[in-house]
């Protein structure tokens, strides 16, 4: 399966582990992850927000890497035809990157910035329903 792990899934992972990083590691172990520089630069940009605790930063820095290493970077072309409408402006990235890179889904935990079920052939599912999907 082709996949985009969303922000928060990331920023859930470090936090508290869990589900989102069971996810993560499935994803990184037997998947595709889609990724675009706008992503990883999303990414990059909230680890440093204030709120976060150096141990929290130093879990997500590590994260981030991790996913990296394991990802397909998407040359998103400077033309794009009209996409779906999304809730966020901030999140449209997701659904251009998984337009380019065919994912198959968009795990998030965001559910009300991404409201439809799927965006072009991508699955919006939450961690929970990841790991339910893929391991059972």
């Amino acid at each position: 399966m082709r996949v985009l792990i969303d922000c928060n899934i990331l920023v859930s992972a470090a936090i508290s582990g869990g589900v989102c990083l069971r996810a993560i590691a499935e994803a990184m172990e037997n998947h595709a992850i889609v990724m675009s520089e706008d992503i990883l630069a999303e990414y990059r940009r909230v680890v440093e927000y204030p709120k976060f605790s150096s141990h929290i930063k130093s879990r997500m820095h590590i994260l981030i890497e991790e996913i990296a290493l394991h990802s397909e970077f998407m040359v998103i072309p400077d033309n794009l035809p009209p996409t779906e409408e999304i809730e966020d402006e901030d999140d449209l990235i997701y659904v251009i990157a998984a337009h380019v890179g065919e994912a198959d889904a968009i795990i998030t935990g965001n559910t009300s910035h991404f409201t439809k079920p799927v965006y072009g052939r991508a699955m919006v599912v939450s961690a929970r329903e990841f790991i339910n999907m893929t391991v059972g």
